[in-house]
């Protein structure tokens, strides 16, 4: 393993120091995103009351009485088409719904589907006030896409000219010490950013004593590749589509999904059962169905394969552990059979790992204050994700064997895995914890190959 310490790394001329005096109402993860406001008091002021005007609903209503021109910052919480009166327009978690004009169409994209992928992201607009008879509308001057660049040159030089391997690249990145700890926590999350070769998400649970980080990397990921941290067990109408307003659920939003506190969930109600098949066929197939609304609504007809990661909290795995042998599969599927009274199998079947850890590792006692640009990171998987190349290595059979090699042609571009050690990761009976030794934080991680 390399020295942890950067310095006279070339990772370290391109490391972004995060420990400035911030206001805690806006996320960490957005200053990180605009890097000037990590630097400048007044980038991050500006930041800060167009994130407010954005996201909080009396702010933004309270200032909207008094100025008849603002600007915002935000990630859109649905896109109104209506090809019938011509008229476009995003809302924001603050509730404000904004027009884009026509004519700004063109800017943000040179196809409907650029176009479309951008006002799903994140959003610099700038708007005004206009009466239309009775009501205020809201229309967008200026309207500035910020999905996210990828800096695959900075990346390849990285990667190519590092002393640490890709994974610590990325583990440095995310503002953590790359040691034997932070691997056991972060690889299997990290899984949940690549596809396999088969082109396929991986999907991925992993439950965790507390302060281990999940959330954070459920923000970070936000930023990142657009995708949704919930830490609450989602309705049919959030995750798919709101019958009532016609806004399409966060599945056709987002680029991937990350449910917390999974060890939370029931399926209590018939909401909450449709909501949980929905997610076995979204997971599998790629088709988000709600059914047909009494107003005639239906989800839209295309295929959307996203990643799915589940979270939680040790619990009753811990009862299990040591009573009798390991397998996280098998720990999974009687624990959640029982909680949830369904036959969680079809689940189980789809998560490329199901990761217990039974480590008490306390994130913050590794974190640097440093990260590398959200771009420099999105180029490295960029980059990770064109050397994923077909394999058929794996001795197990049917899905899990499909997992097997899939693990094994992704995690062979950050590290050094052989078949056995992802055979037995798909299959459960890999204990990452057993690979972190007592007192020096030595590992036998396989490092970089």
């Amino acid at each position: 393993m390399a020295d942890l310490n950067v310095q006279g790394d070339v990772v370290e001329k391109y490391l972004l120091d995060i420990n400035m005096p911030r206001d805690e109402s806006v996320p960490l993860e957005v200053f990180i995103a605009f890097p000037e406001s990590l630097r400048s008091e007044e980038a991050r002021n500006t930041i800060r009351k167009q994130w407010l005007y954005g996201n909080n609903k009396q702010i933004a209503y309270m200032d909207l009485m008094f100025q008849n021109e603002m600007a915002c910052l935000f990630r859109p919480t649905g896109l109104r088409i209506d090809y019938v009166n011509m008229v476009i327009s995003v809302l924001t978690p603050s509730s404000l719904e904004i027009v884009i004009p026509n004519q700004l169409l063109n800017s943000l994209g040179n196809t409907t589907e650029e176009r479309v992928a951008n006002l799903n992201d994140y959003l610099y607009v700038k708007f005004h006030k206009r009466a239309d008879r009775s009501l205020v509308v809201l229309i967008a001057d200026v309207v500035v896409p910020l999905r996210g660049s990828i800096s695959e040159p900075i990346a390849k030089e990285l990667l190519e000219k590092s002393t640490f391997s890709p994974l610590e690249l990325l583990l440095i990145g995310l503002g953590y010490k790359p040691t034997q700890e932070v691997k056991r926590l972060f690889i299997p999350r990290l899984l949940t950013w690549f596809k396999g070769f088969d082109g396929k998400p991986l999907h991925v649970c992993q439950f965790t004593l507390p302060e281990s980080g999940k959330t954070t990397f459920g923000l970070r990921s936000e930023t990142l590749f657009n995708w949704r941290y919930l830490a609450e067990p989602p309705t049919l109408a959030r995750l798919v589509l709101d019958a009532r307003s016609g806004i399409l659920g966060e599945v056709f939003l987002r680029n991937g999904i990350i449910f917390d506190e999974f060890d939370k969930w029931t399926l209590d109600n018939p909401d909450r059962r449709y909501t949980f098949d929905s997610i076995l066929t979204g997971m599998e197939q790629g088709k988000w169905e709600r059914g047909v609304s009494a107003m005639g609504v239906r989800t839209p007809d295309v295929v959307r394969l996203i990643p799915i990661m589940f979270f939680g909290n040790l619990g009753d795995f811990e009862k299990l552990y040591g009573m009798t042998q390991y397998n996280s599969r098998a720990f999974f599927n009687t624990i959640y059979t029982s909680r949830l009274t369904q036959d969680v199998r079809p689940l189980c079947d789809r998560l490329a790992v199901v990761d217990a850890c039974f480590t008490k590792i306390s994130i913050m006692d590794y974190v640097t204050g440093k990260v590398l640009p959200d771009g420099v990171i999105r180029g490295i998987i960029s980059i990770l994700q064109k050397n994923v190349k077909p394999c058929d290595v794996s001795k197990l059979s049917g899905r899990i064997k499909r997992h097997a090699d899939n693990l094994y042609a992704v995690m062979s571009t950050f590290m050094k895995v052989d078949q056995e050690f992802c055979d037995k990761l798909a299959g459960g009976y890999l204990n990452l914890d057993d690979y972190i030794k007592e007192g020096g934080g030595q590992t036998t991680i396989p490092e970089k190959g």
